[in-house]
């Protein structure tokens, strides 16, 4: 599905817990290499919506236990978003999640600080070799998406 639709299209996942049968089963993970293939398929699927700007938002039901570590990387990675729902508002919770339009896909944002500037709190895979430039991938983005970033003085030497 997620690279079946056209660009700007939505994929919604509905969980009532762990997967537990075939692809992406965490359930079936007895050592490493299990575990290691769950997360690889995972990371696949997110890669293949992502190219195709599909965005995957995740809906999981509250009090049931959820793997959202490995389900909320498709969303991250895809400009989606993660919901816990309660089962009496379902109906409200998935036309809120799809009322907002993705408005540019594949987006990649980069800042540039002056050499006097540092970021603070950046992951420094996101940071360029001198760390001044940051670059973070969005996927797809909607009017309300925000990204933010902090910077502050280099320390005087």
């Amino acid at each position: 599905m997620a690279a079946q639709g056209a660009a700007g299209s939505t994929v919604v996942i509905c969980t009532d817990g762990l997967a537990n049968i075939g692809l992406g089963a965490w359930d079936e993970c007895h050592t490493e290499a299990d575990t290691q293939a769950a997360q690889t398929f995972y990371e696949k699927v997110a890669t293949i919506a992502s190219t195709a700007g599909v965005t995957i938002n995740i809906v999981s039901i509250e009090g049931d236990e959820c793997n959202l570590d490995a389900l909320s990387s498709l969303a991250e990675a895809t400009g989606g978003k993660v919901e816990r729902v309660n089962p009496t508002t379902l109906t409200q919770d998935f036309a809120n999640m799809l009322s907002v339009p993705v408005v540019a896909t594949n987006v990649d944002a980069k800042v540039k600080l002056h050499k006097g500037l540092q970021f603070r709190n950046e992951l420094a895979t996101d940071l360029s070799n001198d760390k001044s430039l940051l670059a973070r991938r969005f996927g797809n983005t909607t009017a309300e998406t925000v990204f933010t970033f902090e910077y502050g003085m280099k320390p005087i030497s």
